[in-house]
């Protein structure tokens, strides 16, 4: 793996739906073995910033570094191929707020989708990964069970294990326990917190404080379309300094109580 792989800098990303302005100069690096979170309210910009890092989302203006792949957008600049766009996202993992998982396909074939048809692996070599995955996410005893039969936690956690069969250099997260029922939620964050402690490069879109500030180096706070502050957790969210973080928090403790 290249030396600089897992390193993201995103500088002045700016993004538009129409005359709706989501994206506004956003900025974020996060360095090789980081797990960065991104806080903030609904509407600031947050899931549109995390897929503008894998380019699901094109953005307008600014630059994008992952890796070894290197983009910039703007008016005159030319759109990345489509060959660009397949070899990013071999090396960007996303976990995605619902499953999405293919309901005709067992777990194990929901795995072995992308290593065997995108990276040309063999499907005995493409099962033995797929095995080893799902020894990692608990599930090795649902291998050959299709996704009608397993309830939402464990969709989930093969969800993540499919992202992870393409050997990702950096894995994004939107809201991955959002619609969990919330006896269901620790599982999940038990599998991506020892992503973490295995030194993962993560960006972590959540509502989960206490496990964002369990689990992050960096936490950052999204507010109109810009990353307004960011810094540690204890920083961001244990002591936060500024009236507009602190009235995030409060009302988001609100919700929660």
């Amino acid at each position: 793996m290249n030396s600089a792989a897992g390193a993201l800098v995103a500088s002045n990303i700016h993004k538009a739906f129409g005359d709706h302005k989501v994206l506004k100069g956003a900025s974020l690096s996060v360095a090789r073995g980081e797990v960065v979170t991104l806080i903030g309210a609904s509407g600031s910009g947050k899931s549109t910033f995390l897929r503008c890092l894998n380019l699901l989302e094109m953005p307008q203006q600014g630059q994008l570094a992952i890796g070894t792949h290197r983009f910039e957008f703007g008016s005159g600049v030319r759109v990345a191929s489509d060959a660009q766009l397949a070899l990013l996202r071999q090396n960007v993992g996303m976990v995605f707020q619902h499953f999405n998982l293919f309901p005709h396909r067992s777990v194990l074939g929901n795995i072995t989708e992308g290593p065997v048809q995108v990276k040309g692996m063999r499907q005995a070599e493409a099962d033995a990964l797929g095995r080893d995955l799902l020894a990692k996410v608990g599930l090795v005893d649902k291998a050959d069970s299709y996704p009608s039969r397993l309830s939402g936690g464990q969709k989930q956690r093969v969800a993540i294990a499919r992202a992870l069969a393409m050997q990702p250099d950096v894995m994004l997260f939107d809201e991955p326990t959002s619609a969990l029922d919330p006896e269901l939620v620790g599982e999940v964050l038990a599998v991506i917190g020892d992503l973490a402690a295995e030194g993962m490069t993560m960006i972590l879109v959540t509502h989960e404080m206490a496990f964002a500030a369990d689990v992050s180096r960096q936490v950052g706070f999204m507010n109109d379309g810009i990353m307004a502050e960011i810094g540690t957790p204890d920083e961001i969210i244990r002591n936060p300094r500024s009236d507009r973080l602190k009235s995030f928090l409060s009302r988001f403790h609100k919700a929660q109580s």
